[in-house]
């Protein structure tokens, strides 16, 4: 299936996660990154392992071909605009067309969320043996976090743990902060743990400020969370994910058309 042609008026009642294995891929990185702002080639060059190098080309060319393709214009070389904490977005955010959107990747997994009505973030994680965990969640978690954490047997203890992290991360990268804020300040527990959805606020922020969490299962073996300015009742049935095929033809040639193969699904 060839790449579906989205249109823009879908997003406002939608949001809209891409995921791709970006090891599968197979893309020429070396055109690829010559595509790229001049910025992102220089930081590509600077990583120390190829593995990672390919991975943060592709992972960049992927957005911006996503981007391209939602605002229906070539959208390889555009600068984003960084704010002080380094999240990127678009330069002009106020108009009709204007498109929210956030990245995160873990290994050789990507993902991309989009939406056109409030300010989103996404975070994955690889789940995996955490020798320091418990010295993490001392230093990052709230008192709530901590208090839920360890009533768990020792089995659900390490999916909890990158569950309530993916919260967080998702949380502070919507609204924009990253990890420069505390993280033990921010409560990613839900008042029903077979819940998956979340309203909180961050303390000390504006009570009406108010962010929406949803668990995500987007790929096996891995954790993450979708997190959305306002409050959003039926944030899971607005989302609509999209799972890059593991063969996907180079896109280089062809970027005004479809320039990839996926399979989609709900």
């Amino acid at each position: 299936m060839n790449l579906p042609r989205i249109e823009n008026k879908n997003l406002h009642n939608e949001i809209h996660i891409w995921a791709a294995d970006l090891d599968q891929w197979n893309l020429s990185c070396l055109e690829a990154v010559q595509e790229l702002p001049e910025t992102e080639a220089k930081k590509a060059g600077r990583f120390r392992f190829e593995t990672h190098r390919k991975r943060y080309i592709k992972g960049h060319y992927l957005l911006r071909a996503l981007l391209g393709m939602y605002l229906g214009t070539d959208f390889y070389d555009r600068a984003f605009h960084i704010n002080k904490y380094g999240k990127p977005a678009l330069i002009n955010t106020k108009t009709e067309d204007t498109i929210f959107f956030n990245i995160s990747n873990s290994e050789n997994i990507y993902v991309c969320a989009f939406s056109q009505n409030s300010d989103i973030g996404i975070d994955i994680e690889k789940n995996h043996d955490l020798p320091d965990m418990d010295r993490i969640m001392a230093e990052s978690f709230s008192a709530e976090e901590k208090r839920r954490f360890h009533t768990l047997s020792e089995p659900d203890r390490t999916r909890t743990f990158f569950q309530y992290w993916a919260r967080k991360e998702a949380l502070l990268k919507a609204m924009g902060m990253g990890l420069s804020y505390p993280m033990n300040q921010v409560n990613a527990v839900t008042g029903d743990k077979h819940s998956s959805q979340l309203i909180t606020k961050i303390a000390g922020s504006d009570i009406s400020n108010q962010w929406t969490l949803l668990d995500m299962d987007i790929c096996t073996g891995f954790t993450s969370a979708l997190a959305l300015q306002g409050e959003h009742p039926d944030l899971a049935g607005q989302v609509r994910s999209f799972h890059l095929a593991d063969e996907i033809i180079n896109p280089l040639n062809e970027k005004h058309n479809n320039f990839l193969q996926c399979g989609a699904g709900n």
